[in-house]
């Protein structure tokens, strides 16, 4: 219903890119933070296929991997799905200047650019936010993740049974004010953060464009 009474402006440009690096392969709930991001990804490119948006794929760890062309149609679902299912698991760190940069030269139209990796601090402040401008300057864009629900809870502990249970809860606190820093300073790089729990991550990457779009901002 979303999708069919949307009236916003289309032939627009959505790329999603997709870190496939080392910070990727840990899991969420027993799934690889890749495998989330796929599902984000298919999830994405149905919605913005459906309203008629042109969606491309950029597929990257320490080089890029695979793009996948903008475009509108009913096949770039099987595109874009089978360009990701190509992929190996490479656990390499993941080069976002020359990712960043391959995205800029080849899809020149302003796009919506979507970031599908993680909000590790040290990769986010060391690699990540040094090479967003060269998207920023022209492009909107997205940084989307999906977080472990485990962390809050083990910060929220207030019963340690063990000594061990007080590090835990300690550590997970640290974790999530390391999280609120990294968000904050993408927000203030002008990037728009989504940080989801599993399994809602589609859904809330398609709200947030579909929000980005209401609002005239793609």
């Amino acid at each position: 219903a979303v999708v069919r009474d949307y009236r916003a402006e289309r032939n627009q440009h959505v790329v999603a890119m997709l870190d496939n690096g080392r910070i990727m392969a840990g899991t969420v709930g027993a799934t690889p933070r890749v495998e989330h991001a796929m599902d984000a990804v298919l999830g994405l490119t149905q919605v913005a296929s459906r309203i008629g948006d042109n969606v491309g794929l950029l597929t990257f760890d320490s080089q890029v991997r695979g793009i996948v062309p903008a475009r509108s149609s009913k096949a770039q679902f099987g595109r874009v799905a089978e360009a990701m299912y190509l992929l190996d698991p490479a656990l390499e760190e993941s080069a976002y200047r020359a990712a960043f940069n391959s995205a800029a030269a080849r899809f020149r139209r302003r796009s919506l650019f979507v970031v599908f990796t993680d909000l590790a601090e040290t990769v986010v402040d060391d690699s990540l936010l040094p090479a967003l401008v060269s998207l920023t300057r022209t492009h909107l864009v997205m940084v989307a993740a999906v977080r472990d629900p485990d962390v809050a809870d083990w910060a929220a502990e207030r019963d340690h049974a063990a000594t061990s249970d007080i590090y835990r809860s300690a550590a997970a606190v640290g974790a999530l004010e390391s999280r609120e820093r990294t968000i904050a300073r993408l927000g203030a790089a002008g990037a728009v953060v989504v940080d989801a729990r599993p399994g809602e991550l589609a859904v809330d990457v398609v709200d947030q464009y579909l929000e980005l779009k209401a609002k005239g901002r793609l």
